[in-house]
């Protein structure tokens, strides 16, 4: 707006008024009495401002700005620039230069073309929306054309016209409102309305200041579906325009400023700025600066216009696109034979990456990670060393980000993962390359589950926010939708808009990192989480069946690996293995699962059933031909379904199975039976007989055979004392096989060293004993082996009672321990060798009265071991014994059958004697 006119005669340089008229073009309308006029005397003719001659109009009030508030207008100022802009907007003018101020500004009479009669001064002056100034010194009033004038003021003054109004009414209605409206209500307001409005600004060729009437609220609109080349900062810090943003500029200038226009709002971006649609002359003005090259279809933006708009729009660039239309002038139109961004992509989703990254399998099987499209969700990280060591308000902020990116993760991986979904590219950012910050292209998606963008539900709890995008940039085509979920998060202070201070503190302990402490941290955990089904989520998936799973009840992280089952590892079949990990990780990976952990192995890893959908996943490894059947503690509790489901892989030729021979391998399977039936008959016939020598367990013993190659061993030990290395003393240490003086009985044994501290202890090898001296009586009863005793063999085995197992009662445990010792130790009893497995030897043992085990059982002093795994005869008899201690309520069950592996405490019960105590000999 251009300020009050100063027509002092004092100041002003008379000029002869040209015998020839400059001629121009109105370009805009600034108040009533001031003209912006470009000269036609060249296509690139500067603009210049100049006022009417002779005339004072009321000022207009200032719009406002953020810094800057709003004023009011003197009345009538609105009708008098409005009167003079229709008059003359975007016509040709004929106009002499009367006057020209100190400061430069030129007074001028301006007629339009089509009427040289009558000037516009004159107009406004008849008009009433002008009065005639007069200069203190009167000089002009002598002018003919300016006694004109003065006629055309008196007419309007007795007429009332315009600012010669005295009605209090209309003088207050000629002021226009201040409205203080933000720019949401205001879109609310008046969204989807077809709004007359005048364009007040040019801001930059997509962007106006606009006046609505007959409301009178002023705003800034920009033009929905298109963006226009800009300015930049160049390396020194100036703004620079970007190629043709000139003349995209000029070409608005030319054609909008100030001109009648109707707009309609579309939608909004975060910052307040509003989008719309805006008609002039029946043009669409986004379609016009596309169809000439002055600027690039914005989807987000446009998305919200009327299908065949946007459909219009698309023409009109692709149009400007093949004609090669400025901006568009080095376009290729030649197609890409591969699009690195697709532009829907329809597939499941298998994988939540960190701050809000997706992974989707297409149905084509092409794996893609998107990004999501003007959503910033927080980064999970990982506590580091250094995290205590910073004051407190950071710490706080690091946890609370923390915490809140784990809830959106989990937030995502609960409602996607799984799922099918379509994905639509809503933008691809540009490299960014500048001083600290070299970012690559990208592309952003938005991702929609049915019909529901899922980017709103993740702001609307607070899980995400908007990512502060600039004026010109792209944004998710549901931009708007967006804006208004971040909003209702806000007012709720849900999630990242709550209180730091009161944030929960997200605490993982984790048990799957590889160092040294790994094992001592899962046999701590293994107590709470062991035998009972637990639910979990899949974090990560090693291998087939080896994964890293999030356990929330006890809020850790383990590493876990399936039982029962074997996958062929990479270096045996990499091509299987790599497909059996594929099915995995598809079917597992960050999915809920429930686990049953039975055990740890020694590298810290959890053991047990993992539970996908109700049934064992090891289950369906095996179902589907990538694994076989491993399990040598008998662990399977599925046992039958296992073996039915391998044999169906089999069958099928499945995978693994798929050069699987049934005839080779019976062949193989009776080869090893037969070849393990003969190392049984012949351990059979070497171990017959023994003699029970040390009691270690309820279920463990050490033996001595009686066979040729023990009585052997035996023979030479008689001379033990008369060996030759006998003579020498030494220092013994742990591991050391030596000659040993027992305190017991003055007799020497060979003994291994197990410790040498302060007290010295020691295992007799040959009889499974166990003695203990002090350092001081080492050298007396302790001389190195000769090398041909360092030689033999133990003659002390060590064997575990078949088919029965301890209790866990610890009193009990010491009864079956005494009557073992009181009934046995030093019997020559009879030794059956049930099975060996993974080094052990199971055995039942039987002298002339009856067998061991069911001794103990029909005691009470130990329980069938209902996993042993072998139905036999024997096995049915030691189930009676067990039946009667339960009758006759002796030992474990003298509180009668509890139905538990896990027993009350009994107090010590009695039980029959009367044999044993042979000692070594």
């Amino acid at each position: 707006m251009s300020s009050t006119t100063s027509n002092t005669t004092s100041n002003v340089t008379s000029q002869i008024q040209p015998q020839l008229p400059t001629v121009g073009v109105v370009r805009s309308v600034n108040s009533g009495d001031s003209l912006v006029i470009q000269d036609l005397k060249t296509l690139d003719a500067p603009k210049q401002e100049y006022n009417l001659s002779h005339l004072t109009v009321p000022r207009l009030g200032f719009h406002g700005t953020n810094d800057k508030p709003a004023t009011k207008d003197t009345p009538f100022a609105w009708e008098s620039r409005e009167y003079l802009r229709k008059l003359c907007i975007g016509k040709k003018v004929h106009f002499y230069v009367d006057y020209v101020a100190p400061t430069g500004k030129k007074y001028i009479t301006c007629y339009l073309e089509s009427d040289l009669e009558n000037s516009l001064n004159k107009q406004m002056i008849s008009s009433g929306f002008a009065s005639l100034f007069r200069s203190a010194s009167g000089k002009e009033n002598k002018k003919p054309e300016y006694l004109n004038l003065i006629e055309l003021e008196s007419e309007a003054i007795s007429r009332e016209l315009g600012i010669h109004n005295k009605n209090p009414i209309a003088i207050n209605n000629s002021i226009r409102p201040i409205h203080t409206l933000n720019a949401f209500d205001l879109f609310n307001k008046l969204k989807g309305k077809p709004l007359s409005a005048v364009v007040e600004q040019i801001r930059n060729a997509a962007s106006y200041r606009v006046v609505i009437v007959p409301s009178f609220h002023s705003f800034t609109i920009q033009l929905s579906g298109v963006q226009c080349p800009g300015y930049r900062k160049d390396a020194s810090g100036t703004m620079q325009p970007e190629a043709f943003a000139v003349e995209a500029e000029t070409f608005i200038m030319k054609n909008l400023l100030h001109r009648d226009v109707q707009l309609t709002l579309d939608t909004f971006d975060k910052q307040g700025n509003l989008y719309g649609t805006v008609i002039c002359l029946e043009r669409d003005v986004a379609c016009e600066l596309l169809k000439n090259g002055l600027g690039s279809y914005v989807a987000w933006s446009g998305s919200t216009r009327s299908a065949p708009d946007q459909v219009t729009l698309k023409n009109a660039e692709q149009a400007a696109r093949d004609a090669k239309l400025r901006i568009w002038q080095n376009f290729s139109s030649t197609p890409s034979s591969s699009d690195p961004y697709p532009q829907e992509i329809h597939g499941k989703v298998v994988e939540i990456g960190n701050a809000g990254q997706i992974g989707i399998i297409s149905d084509s099987r092409v794996e893609y990670k998107l990004a999501l499209a003007s959503v910033r969700v927080p980064n999970l990280s990982k506590p580091t060393d250094n995290e205590n060591q910073q004051p407190k308000e950071k710490q706080q902020a690091i946890r609370f980000e923390r915490y809140w990116a784990y809830e959106a993760k989990e937030w995502l991986r609960k409602r996607l993962i799984g799922q099918r979904v379509t994905a639509k590219l809503d933008f691809v950012r540009p490299t960014i390359k500048s001083e600290g910050v070299d970012l690559a292209e990208k592309p952003f998606y938005s991702i929609y589950l049915g019909k529901g963008n899922v980017s709103l539900g993740l702001v609307e709890a607070g899980l995400a926010k908007l990512t502060e995008h600039k004026g010109a940039d792209n944004r998710a085509v549901d931009y708007e939708a967006l804006v208004t979920a971040e909003a209702k998060a806000k007012k709720k202070n849900a999630g990242l808009f709550s209180n730091k201070d009161t944030a929960p503190v997200l605490n993982i302990n984790d048990v799957s990192s590889d160092d040294k402490s790994l094992k001592a941290k899962a046999q701590k955990l293994l107590p709470h989480i062991r035998g009972i089904i637990l639910p979990a989520v899949v974090d990560y998936v090693f291998s087939a069946q080896r994964v890293k799973l999030f356990v929330e009840k006890e809020s850790c992280m383990i590493n876990f690996s399936l039982s029962g089952v074997r996958v062929p590892k990479r270096d045996e079949n990499e091509v299987l293995s790599n497909q059996a990990l594929a099915y995995s990780r598809e079917h597992l990976h960050q999915h809920d699962v429930s686990i049953q952990i039975d055990d740890i192995d020694k590298g810290g890893n959890f053991i047990g059933n993992l539970y996908y959908g109700n049934k064992n996943f090891a289950l369906n490894l095996v179902e589907m031909g990538f694994a076989s059947i491993y399990d040598p503690m008998n662990r399977l509790s599925e046992a039958k379904a296992f073996a039915d489901a391998e044999d169906k892989a089999k069958s099928s030729r499945l995978n693994m199975w798929k050069d699987y021979d049934p005839l080779a391998e019976q062949r193989a399977a009776d080869q090893l039976k037969a070849a393990e039936e003969e190392k049984l008959k012949q351990l059979k016939a070497e171990t017959g007989k023994a003699i029970v020598r040390t009691i270690v367990s309820p279920t463990q013993l050490y033996i001595q055979y009686e066979n040729s190659k023990n009585n052997d061993i035996l023979d030479i030990l008689e001379n033990l004392a008369n060996d030759e290395g006998s003579a020498v003393a030494f220092s013994p240490k742990a591991g050391d096989l030596v000659k040993y003086k027992s305190a017991q009985d003055e007799k020497w044994y060979r003994a291994k060293i197990k410790s040498s501290d302060s007290k010295i202890k020691l295992f007799l090898v040959d009889f499974g004993d166990n003695e203990e001296i002090d350092q001081s009586q080492s050298s007396a009863r302790i001389r190195p082996l000769s090398g041909k005793l360092l030689a033999l063999p133990p003659v002390a085995s060590l064997v575990n009672l078949a088919f029965v197992k301890q209790s866990s009662n610890e009193d009990i445990n010491l009864d079956a321990i005494d009557f073992l010792n009181d009934q046995f130790t030093g019997l020559s009893v009879s030794v059956d060798i049930v099975k060996e497995e993974s080094g052990s030897t199971f055995v039942t043992l039987q002298d002339k009265q009856g067998m061991i085990n069911g001794e103990l059982l029909s005691n009470g002093l130990v329980k069938i071991d209902r996993n042993f795994g072998i139905k036999s005869a024997v096995a049915t008899k030691l189930q009676e014994d067990e039946n009667k201690a339960k009758k006759e309520r002796r030992g474990i069950f003298r509180n009668g059958d509890i139905g538990s592996d896990d027993e009350d405490e009994f107090p010590r019960g009695g039980f029959k004697k009367g044999r044993g105590g042979k000692g070594r000999k």
